[in-house]
């Protein structure tokens, strides 16, 4: 052991630096022609190619570090070809990767990277129930040439409460995976990508975080799970509503906590959601019958640039006679990623002291939700 530790500690620096490097080793043996490989990782939210490298007798190389493990993508270009479709996507880490293939890189085989083993291993396990979903969705979504559905409408919902405990399975899976993987970066990668998913109760799955290693939960990852966490808190039942300034359909500036003293349900909505629009409905009924009893709907809009005329038809067409609020950001809305909206429809109940009661109340039965709140 004394000598194993003398010997680490007289190791060259140059080799202790390759530690914290990459080397991407390619080999399409039957790629003879004239071909360039493409490195493309994620750059503010877009894929982009950062780094190409000619295929000489179908061999390539990248090198370079990555401050932690991220998704990239190996694109092949044959013959300054802009086509893309020839590339294969892995999570790279300071490690050496090979890629092994012959006359394609979708089909190459890529090892050396822990993260990738690892995330492979939870993805097997998704795709199964998903498989499953997928074919639920298929089957019981088919419809006539007149657009009516086959399947009767208790069949549909039938398969529609199968399909949310198949979705159910899959959290459960991924849960799992997070707390069997606290040590390592795939671990933490499913944690935050689908624990923490469009709609997680901050209060129910921030214990889980706590329980990763300190080297993780100081990393930029971890860094952004703990913001996604807090945002997350805004938005559940228990927490104080924080206050927003957006502007409403006549261009003037409307602030929420204007309407203090009454219960107010912020819906998050856009006029190409089609699941909104089909929600609309039940909110017109919900708001007719409770728009004299101290309660008010104020409808945040995550329509795009451009869009306005679409979203002011929208609301004209749908009858929804309350406020309306937007930027016309699209997902970039403000309020919305005040409380980490990322999907839509969702929303949260207020209740007259400003605190948030209850969250993504919908169905035909939305007007019975608010009942038990807005007397």
């Amino acid at each position: 052991m004394k000598n194993t530790v003398i010997a680490l500690l007289l190791m060259p620096a140059s080799f202790c630096m390759a530690q914290n490097k990459f080397t991407i080793n390619g080999n399409l043996s039957s790629i003879k022609d004239p071909a360039k490989a493409y490195l493309v990782t994620i750059q503010n939210g877009a894929w982009k190619e950062t780094d190409s490298v000619d295929i000489k007798d179908g061999k390539f190389e990248f090198k370079g570090s990555v401050q932690e493990p991220q998704q990239v993508m190996i694109a092949v270009k044959r013959n300054n070809s802009k086509s893309e479709n020839d590339r294969q996507g892995f999570f790279l880490e300071n490690s050496k990767i090979s890629i092994s293939g012959t006359d394609s890189i979708q089909n190459a085989i890529v090892s050396g990277s822990t993260s990738e083993n690892e995330n492979h291993e939870r993805e097997v396990m998704i795709s199964r129930v998903t498989a499953k979903i997928i074919k639920l969705q298929k089957d019981y979504g088919k419809k006539d040439a007149n657009g009516v559905y086959i399947k009767s409408a208790e069949d549909r919902k039938m398969a529609g409460d199968s399909i949310q405990k198949l979705v159910a399975m899959n959290k459960a899976i991924n849960v799992k995976f997070a707390e069997d993987h606290l040590n390592s970066f795939a671990g933490l990668y499913a944690y935050n990508m689908y624990v923490l998913d469009n709609k997680f109760e901050a209060s129910q799955v921030e214990p889980l975080f706590h329980k990763f290693s300190t080297s993780l939960k100081s990393s930029p990852l971890g860094l952004k799970t703990i913001e996604k966490i807090e945002i997350g808190k805004r938005r559940q039942a228990g927490s104080k509503a924080t206050d927003f300034t957006q502007t409403d359909l006549e261009g003037k500036p409307f602030t929420l906590s204007s309407l203090r003293g009454k219960y107010v349900l912020v819906d998050f909505w856009a006029s190409w959601c089609a699941p909104c629009r089909a929600e609309n409905p039940n909110v017109v009924k919900a708001y007719t019958a409770l728009k004299d009893k101290n309660f008010e709907i104020v409808s945040v809009s995550l329509d795009y640039p451009g869009m306005k005329a679409a979203w002011l038809n929208a609301i004209k067409t749908d009858g929804m006679p309350w406020i309306h609020v937007s930027d016309l950001k699209g997902w970039k809305n403000e309020v919305a990623q005040l409380y980490g909206i990322n999907s839509v429809p969702q929303n949260i109940l207020i209740d007259p002291k400003g605190m948030i009661v209850a969250k993504n109340l919908r169905g035909e039965n939305l007007l019975d939700q608010l009942k038990a709140f807005v007397k």
